[in-house]
């Protein structure tokens, strides 16, 4: 006999729904829980293995269960989009795309991260959590590789080098698919290099760049990456962004700008890539494609401070001097437009 059949066994739709009934309080690499045998506050669950729970009161309890999740597809409306929209998938990948979506969705809101609640690299709580995931550290890390390793084509949840990278950057399609992450290191600064980039969407060329345009957003700031475009949400959120993942990535934006003109054509359009000889080249691209589009009038170009080479590094420097400039910028192209409007 398998030692699992020895244990109960407890059915839920998802690990969602068994944390909120279980009332889970986040601890870091495990969560403290009602036990659904003597309901004491005293259950724990790691995270690394999440079908099993166990009470913490030995002498009066001390119950072991095993957490079985059977959600239908009919019930999962991410897996049937997956399964509709790319048929090409094997059922392991559809399966491991669903659950890490699942599984960043829970994270942003249900988990607890010093490093994101405190203040990540300048960006404050809310910002931060909307964007980012903090698997924590390299237990969790290594199980999110080891469950998404058909979509990887790769098991990276033997390599400490991967698995040190604990901060994910989850990117998503206009359907809100996830199509790629952007993994970085909270514990390790000197680990290099500080970004990697992984496809989590194999089925086709996938989308690489961030754009998040709120239908009241004035502004648009074009960025060399995610963590720029954040920073100048922190002075003003209701900003949209366009951001690359990567100063070569140029490609994708242009052809978007292109097929979507009308998408920029009431905005102010601040361009900030980053002040170092790739940022202008990728600055040179986009002011060009939006030229030929005919926005070159809504365009203005992000003023760095000495010492500053792209805008996270000038919020977290001199924050006041940060939002002065912005907002320099900002009046300065309104004033601009303002001019042409009374001339025509």
């Amino acid at each position: 006999m398998d030692k699992q059949d020895l244990y109960k066994k407890l059915v839920y739709q998802n690990i969602e729904d068994a944390l909120a009934e279980l009332n889970a309080e986040d601890k870091g690499r495990y969560y403290i829980c009602n036990c659904p045998e003597c309901n004491a506050h005293e259950a724990f669950i790691y995270k690394n293995n999440t079908n099993f729970i166990q009470c913490n009161r030995e002498n009066h309890c001390g119950e072991r269960m095993l957490l079985q999740f059977h959600e239908k597809e009919s019930l999962n409306p991410e897996r049937e989009k997956i399964q509709k929209t790319f048929p090409s998938l094997s059922d392991d990948q559809k399966e491991a795309l669903t659950w890490s979506m699942r599984l960043f969705s829970f994270a942003k809101t249900g988990t607890k991260s010093e490093i994101l609640d405190n203040g990540y690299r300048g960006l404050l709580k809310e910002n931060a959590r909307e964007h980012i995931v903090d698997l924590q550290n390299e237990q969790v890390t290594s199980y999110f590789f080891n469950k998404v390793s058909s979509l990887l084509g790769k098991d990276y949840s033997n390599n400490s080098w991967m698995c040190k990278r604990n901060l994910v950057f989850p990117l998503y399609d206009e359907n809100n698919i996830l199509n790629r992450v952007l993994l970085r290191s909270s514990s390790d600064p000197t680990v290099e290099p500080k970004e990697i980039q992984l496809i989590m969407n194999p089925s086709k060329e996938t989308k690489d760049f961030f754009m998040e345009i709120p239908d009241k957003a004035k502004m648009v700031v074009f960025s060399e990456s995610l963590l720029d475009a954040l920073s100048f949400r922190e002075i003003d959120p209701n900003c949209g962004f366009v951001a690359l993942t990567g100063a070569s990535k140029t490609r994708q934006v242009q052809a978007y700008i292109k097929e979507n003109k009308g998408a920029f054509t009431d905005k102010h359009i601040l361009m900030a890539m980053d002040d170092d000889k790739a940022g202008w080249k990728a600055a040179q691209k986009l002011v060009d494609t939006m030229r030929k589009e005919g926005l070159e009038e809504n365009i203005t170009m992000f003023r760095y401070s000495d010492g500053f080479k792209d805008a996270n590094e000038f919020l977290q420097g001199n924050r006041t001097q940060f939002e002065k400039r912005y907002l320099q910028d900002t009046n300065q192209l309104q004033r601009a437009k303002q001019m042409q409007h009374e001339m025509s």
